[in-house]
């Protein structure tokens, strides 16, 4: 037996406990190799004297009927089962889910005792099934005198209990010291109004049946294996969502960028267009029986949307605080599903934080929930699993009040609507005077990234940096690449006005210095000039990158050539830029 035990100023009861069921729910925080679980049964009982080990010697788990493992069991031993305020042992039979679709699963009896303050996890899958996600053998977590103590049951120490040990154990003590001074959570669950077993198998369904062939084929600029995967999440739980109603939705993604979503929604049976103010090159790849719209949506023509039962704001931008109001004023049965991204007011302006102790992403969220409980919406919320740090959504599907009220509720939203910014959203005036305080998005999406930075600022940017950082380079002496400067210290030496000019364009000086990476070389923050690459070192790059189709060497001037006060110390006949002063 192996025993760790870790001192951790005095851990109380409830902390360890709360930390014990993140890890009980959320094994893929500290397991990668898991994409989550689900709790197959959960059962409190008087007694818990059972031999785990003993007994799962003579029990094998039926993986179609896996659900009975545990009632056969506590049947067989005639452990008697009682209500959660009767007793503090719990017995839960949990099913890993691999990250990767095609792995076996692999399954967990768990038993906390919260008399003795401990947890017991035992590996009760088939040995047949040879499964990798969690430790074959027992292992337990249990507080003593203030002390956070791991045990293993094996004599042999293998990489899982390594794992266990330098992994789950440091963890667990993070949680019991994150929570010791958390805030409030707006969203502690994940995919908490859907069904997390079905969820996982029609996410990897539509994912081999959408996800490869999209990729394969995406031409936007944007990276496909984020957005592709992203919209098939949020399809999967979309559809979950909709089955409880027993019957085919329709709906409209406002905002819907690509129209993947619109797409696959479509695809599965549903009936629903995607409007955006800008048309993608995606667009005219799918099937003529998908509908996208390239219109700007102001509040003079939201009615347009009165025929669905959904409105969807799937990162919708300026309009995200509009997608409830949007939803109440079509009518008592409509339901919206709304994912905030960026924060923005109802003007169309940015939101700006109110409270410095919160992040801007946690108060818009907070202002958002607001909205919609204002709307009269009983506002769901819930956690996605999706590749992004914005990831809390809000679901409205049922109202605060009775549909006899639903007119003079529409009201009070007006009038909300008219006090915060003074539009008024009745159809009956004149458009210009009812959009003329909301900004839209320009439909010509700007370019970000310095390209479009008018060149002689470009120039003089690069000058004053490179000079900076050759500062008293002798022109006698060796080649020099000078010196290794804080990019905060570069920014100093730029005008104000050329660092808002650059910052309008794409963020700031970071961007311009990576976009010139044949001149410099950023890492950890620290910026210096590089040394010029041969055509031999460029060929060898792209061979790795399989695109020496499309190398381009000795086609533009070889900066360092005609700008460093030593020149380029490459021969011209090697250097993978031209030494040409012409140029």
């Amino acid at each position: 037996m192996d025993i760790t035990t870790v001192s951790y100023n005095k851990v109380k009861s409830n902390l360890f406990w709360e930390s014990i069921n993140i890890l009980i729910k959320k094994p893929h925080v500290v397991n990668k190799r898991l994409w989550g679980c689900t709790i197959l049964k959960r059962y409190y009982v008087r007694d818990n004297n059972i031999s785990w080990e003993n007994e799962l010697k003579h029990y094998q788990l039926d993986t179609v009927n896996k659900k009975q493992f545990l009632d056969d069991i506590l049947k067989k031993k005639h452990v008697k089962i009682v209500e959660e305020s009767e007793t503090e042992n719990e017995i839960l039979l949990v099913e890993l889910l691999p990250k990767s679709y095609l792995e076996s699963h692999a399954f967990q009896i768990i038993c906390k005792n919260k008399s003795v303050t401990q947890v017991r996890f035992f590996d009760v899958t088939p040995v047949v099934i040879e499964q990798n996600l969690c430790p074959t053998f027992s292992y337990s977590f249990s507080l003593q005198d203030g002390d956070v103590i791991l045990n293993t049951f094996s004599d042999n120490i293998t990489k899982s209990h390594q794992w266990l040990k330098n992994t789950v154990l440091p963890q667990v003590l993070k949680w019991c010291d994150e929570m010791s001074s958390k805030q409030v959570q707006i969203c502690n669950e994940s995919l908490a109004l859907v069904p997390i077993e079905e969820y996982y198998i029609k996410y990897n369904d539509l994912k081999l049946r959408y996800g490869k062939e999209m990729v394969k084929i995406w031409p936007e600029c944007t990276d496909p294996t984020k957005f592709v995967y992203e919209d098939i999440a949020i399809a999967t739980y979309l559809l979950l969502l909709w089955k409880k109603d027993n019957k085919l939705q329709s709906f409209v993604d406002i905002g819907c960028g690509n129209g993947l979503l619109v797409y696959i929604l479509n695809m599965e049976g549903h009936t629903g267009y995607g409007v955006d103010i800008r048309k993608r090159k995606i667009w005219d790849l799918y099937p003529n029986n998908i509908k996208l719209k390239e219109t700007t949506v102001t509040p003079s023509n939201m009615h347009i949307f009165s025929d669905v039962d959904w409105i969807i704001g799937n990162h919708s931008d300026e309009l995200t605080p509009w997608i409830p109001v949007i939803a109440t004023q079509n009518s008592y049965k409509s339901k919206f599903f709304l994912l905030p991204c960026c924060a923005y007011n109802f003007d169309g302006t940015k939101y700006q934080r109110q409270n410095s102790s919160k992040s801007q992403y946690t108060e818009y969220l907070e202002y958002v929930r607001q909205l919609c409980d204002s709307c009269g919406f009983k506002t769901e919320i819930d956690r996605l699993k999706i590749p992004s740090t914005k990831r809390i959504c809000y679901i409205g599907m049922t109202r605060t009040y009775k549909e006899s009220e639903h007119g003079k509720h529409v009201a009070c939203v007006q009038d909300m609507i008219s006090y915060q910014i003074g539009l008024s959203m009745n159809n009956d005036i004149d458009q210009d005077i009812e959009t003329k305080e909301f900004k839209t998005r320009d439909p010509i999406e700007r370019v970000r990234n310095c390209t479009k930075l008018n060149k002689n600022i470009i120039e003089s940017i690069i000058n004053c940096i490179s000079n900076y950082l050759l500062g008293g380079c002798n022109i006698k002496s060796n080649w020099s690449n000078g010196k290794n400067v804080a990019i905060h210290e570069l920014i100093q030496l730029l005008p104000p006005d050329k660092l808002k000019a650059l910052k309008s364009e794409c963020g700031g000086l970071q961007t311009l210095l990576r976009n010139n990476h044949h001149i410099f070389e950023v890492r950890n923050g620290f910026v210096n000039l590089r040394y010029p690459r041969t055509i031999n070192e460029v060929k060898n790059n792209a061979r790795s990158k399989k695109n020496i189709d499309s190398l381009k060497v000795q086609r533009k001037p070889c900066w360092f050539f005609n700008n460093h006060p030593q020149g380029c110390p490459l021969d011209s006949s090697v250097c993978s830029f031209l030494h040409d002063k012409t140029i």
